[in-house]
């Protein structure tokens, strides 16, 4: 839901309402990477086995998506019965959101900007996600600051990947566990 409240100006444009899909499939097709400058699962597989992750990308890049749907679909059934209040229903977006950029190959920076900016909403709701939201933006501004000055220094990305998705599983506690009581 997020990415076509994302992709609105493009619909009112005249854009498919498949057309984000469609994109993401192309990017899959056409980068043949797990993943591209972001500290997230497929990253992790990608810098931890790479051999594997180049021989078997089709097959990884399929699994990941179907993990990605596991985890939501898991996610919003244990949420199937409990009141989204305005406040929770953030909560819940930013995990959704986080949980696509977190999984599903292929994905790079960009896609976790979106993520950063909820969390800094959702910290500034919540005290405690506070140390999850500066992790986050610390992780991405590290990735990304060597764009910003334009320098050549190697990142590596395979412990900022680890204390990420480290971050995101206590999100995930955070919002399944405590958020909902």
């Amino acid at each position: 839901m997020t990415v076509y409240a994302m992709n609105l100006p493009g619909f009112l444009a005249g854009r498919s309402l498949l057309t984000p899909l469609t994109i993401y499939a192309g990017q899959t097709s056409d980068y043949k990477e797990l993943a591209l400058n972001i500290a997230n699962f497929p990253k992790f597989l990608q810098l931890a086995f790479p051999a594997a992750a180049l021989d078997h990308y089709e097959l990884l890049k399929r699994g990941l998506m179907v993990l990605t749907c596991l985890i939501l679909l898991a996610g919003f059934w244990y949420l199937r019965r409990l009141d989204l209040t305005p406040q929770r229903f953030l909560v819940v977006a930013t995990w959704s959101f986080w949980t696509c950029t977190m999984f599903l190959p292929s994905m790079h920076d960009r896609y976790s900007y979106f993520v950063m900016v909820m969390l800094v909403l959702v910290a500034l709701l919540d005290c405690r996600m506070i140390g999850v939201a500066l992790v986050s933006i610390g992780i991405s501004t590290v990735i990304y600051l060597r764009y910003l000055l334009n320098a050549d220094a190697a990142i590596d990305l395979l412990p900022l990947a680890i204390i990420q998705i480290i971050n995101y599983c206590g999100f995930t506690v955070g919002t399944f566990l405590h958020s909902f009581r």
